[in-house]
């Protein structure tokens, strides 16, 4: 487990926006400068959702998903490593970590997950 999130938002340097994945053009002022900045600290659950129905070569039964908001404002989707829905509320705090999320062609993909901490 990684302590290190390896993904890059940019902040608009005019109005502040906050984007990831990386836009040509703030959303808010249209603006073409960012600078880029890392997810810094715990996160807060956005959103969740859980998928029945997964692709071939997932060993799980369902996989829960969800976009948290880091303490800077970036927000990002990943894995939650959670055994049931029922533990997941909106506004918990989740701990995020970059480690695999699965195997292919016998390799780890490494992703984002969340940790619940409540």
């Amino acid at each position: 487990m990684s302590t290190e999130i390896p993904i890059v938002a940019y902040k608009c340097k005019k109005c502040g926006r906050v984007h990831y994945p990386f836009h040509d053009r703030c959303l808010s002022c249209k603006s073409r400068e960012f600078e880029k900045i890392k997810p810094q600290g715990n996160a807060k659950l956005l959103t969740f959702t859980a998928i029945y129905n997964l692709p071939w070569g997932f060993d799980q039964r369902f996989l829960l998903i969800g976009v948290a908001e880091f303490e800077n404002k970036v927000k990002a989707m990943g894995q939650i490593k959670a055994k049931s829905i029922d533990e997941l509320k909106l506004g918990m705090t989740v701990l995020p970590s970059w480690e695999p999320v699965r195997k292919t062609a016998g390799e780890d993909v490494y992703g984002l997950k969340f940790a619940p901490l409540e």
